[in-house]
């Protein structure tokens, strides 16, 4: 009996912050739409919602649809040559050093430099 209420317990909590995400995941909708319909900045909207601007503009990335460069692999798989070669290497802004064959297409060049520029993802909380 003690561990149904703790399990009910348990679920009641989650099943509530998962409530509470959905509510906040539709207010922060309702309020980019509002505020796409404005000639409002930022700064003015933000002021009249009362919320912070670092905040909207978290929102804001956070609900904006992903182009497909976003969901495009980050990591570019290079075949390994039978025996060591040299190559070039390249050190991209960042300290990031990426070494490819002398034989690399541009297109394999042009990928691995795409791949590797893109800012790490950090995981996004509210």
């Amino acid at each position: 009996m003690l561990l149904e209420k703790l399990l009910f317990s348990l679920s009641g909590v989650y099943v509530m912050a998962r409530t509470a995400n959905a509510a906040k995941l539709a207010q922060w909708q309702e309020r980019l739409t509002r505020w796409r319909q404005t000639n409002l900045s930022v700064a003015e909207f933000c002021r009249r919602e009362r919320v912070s601007q670092p905040l909207f503009y978290q929102w804001r990335r956070r609900l904006q649809p992903r182009s497909a460069d976003t969901l495009t692999p980050r990591f570019v798989e290079l075949p390994m040559p039978a025996r060591p070669t040299s190559g070039v290497q390249l050190t991209l802004p960042g300290g990031t050093i990426v070494t490819l064959p002398n034989h690399a297409s541009i297109e394999l060049v042009t990928a691995v430099i795409r791949a590797a520029m893109q800012p790490p993802r950090a995981s996004e909380s509210c």
